[in-house]
């Protein structure tokens, strides 16, 4: 499974009014295109950063509320049974 990457365009001196970014299909093809930018736009800083998808971030998240709440809901289970003990 390949990454998904942003690449950060930005140039000075105008042209792009601050700056642009594109997701990219991969690192490899992010790679490739900063390459054709800087090619075109000799004053352009450009930038590839790994993206991640809202479903991602959502997902983990998810995961994440998922396992504090089995945790607590073991801590509850020892304590009743704790109590049950006494």
């Amino acid at each position: 499974m390949s990454m998904k990457a942003l690449l950060l365009i930005s140039t000075i001196g105008g042209g792009l009014d601050g700056g642009y970014e594109v997701e990219m299909p991969s690192m490899t093809e992010c790679l490739d295109a900063r390459v054709a930018v800087m090619e075109q736009m000799k004053d352009a800083k450009t930038l590839c950063v790994p993206a991640v998808a809202e479903t991602d971030k959502m997902e983990k998240f998810f995961g994440i509320f998922m396992e504090i709440v089995e945790r607590m809901r073991e801590m509850e289970n020892e304590r009743l049974n704790a109590e049950a003990n006494r």
